[in-house]
């Protein structure tokens, strides 16, 4: 059992959250160290105990889920929150965002899903966490620019870098609320790919896609992937799909909101307008056609995110 992952699981459903706990400890992923049936009783049990994810439904007596976050955010609590419900109302979807939420599992629970998702944040936190007090010690230390002779030839920093992008690239990701599908592995292992080289090399790679496939089928060939295909087509269709499907998210938050942080910070950096545009009037029904996908204009502009966010 997982100890170091502390969760708390909000639902007033009994069956829930015996359902999600025992997810949660037969894959090894956490500790389910307490649990509430409304929002209300959850307050205070969260701040005695500081768990680093709160599993949380939306609709419930008392306190709803969403004024729950907000009333943990006031007071304090630092943790990440995963929305569990069965409503699939974007508005609330979206209010529940921007109050903190960090992903969101529509019921009936799935166990795959349970388990990607929760290891998914679990492992940003805990990266997001080490990045942040190497952070303070270097600022403490005054060392900024000679840190190269603290971590032995540079290795510390190469590595520390490398984790960074990672980061970085997965929290992208979860914001476009692709993580779930199958391609974000393949998007992910070419962000590692790519945020390596420098200008050039970078771009020369992005012109030759079938390249950049081949480096990610050898990759997990070397690493011993033995549950996914790795060959040129499948890794290509993969990361179209999950495309199509970062592009579904985006034009559905411009549909609601033309102003959505998440629209306005990746729609254009990452699809030019006409296919954006193209995909809101599909959602709507004022049209049939099929946006045509753009595969290096969406992975370029992913890496101008995981690249400026370094700076």
């Amino acid at each position: 059992m997982n100890y170091e992952n502390k969760i708390f699981i909000v639902d007033d459903d009994s069956g829930v959250r015996r359902m999600v706990a025992n997810i949660i400890e037969e894959e090894n992923i956490g500790h389910v160290i307490g649990e509430a049936e409304d929002g209300m009783k959850a307050v205070d049990l969260v701040l005695d105990l500081q768990p680093d994810l709160v599993m949380i439904d939306l609709l419930m007596p008392e306190l709803d889920g969403i004024e729950t976050i907000r009333k943990l955010r006031s007071s304090g609590f630092g943790g990440s929150f995963v929305l569990l419900s069965k409503v699939s109302d974007k508005m609330m979807v979206r209010e529940a965002y921007q109050a903190g939420v960090e992903f969101y599992i529509q019921k009936p629970i799935n166990k795959e899903e349970v388990h990607h998702v929760v290891k998914k944040v679990l492992r940003y936190k805990g990266l997001e966490k080490t990045f942040h007090n190497l952070q303070r010690f270097l600022n403490s230390q005054q060392i900024s620019n000679t840190s190269e002779e603290l971590t032995g030839d540079g290795m510390g920093t190469h590595l520390f870098k490398k984790e960074k992008d990672s980061v970085i690239a997965e929290n992208i990701a979860m914001d476009l609320g692709i993580l779930s599908q199958s391609g974000s592995r393949d998007i992910l292992e070419a962000m590692s790919i790519l945020s390596k080289l420098e200008y050039p090399e970078d771009v020369k790679l992005l012109q030759n896609l079938k390249l950049l496939y081949q480096k990610i089928g050898y990759g997990y060939e070397n690493r011993g992937y033995l549950d996914v295909a790795r060959s040129e087509k499948a890794i290509e269709r993969r990361v179209r799909r999950t495309i199509e499907y970062a592009l579904n998210n985006l034009a559905n938050l411009g549909i609601e909101d033309y102003h959505h942080p998440k629209f306005e910070r990746f729609g254009h950096r990452l699809f030019d307008f006409g296919t954006l545009r193209e995909e809101m009037l599909r959602i709507q029904h004022k049209s049939d056609k099929k946006p045509k996908i753009n595969v290096k204009r969406f992975l370029e502009g992913m890496l101008r995110e995981v690249k400026q966010e370094n700076f």
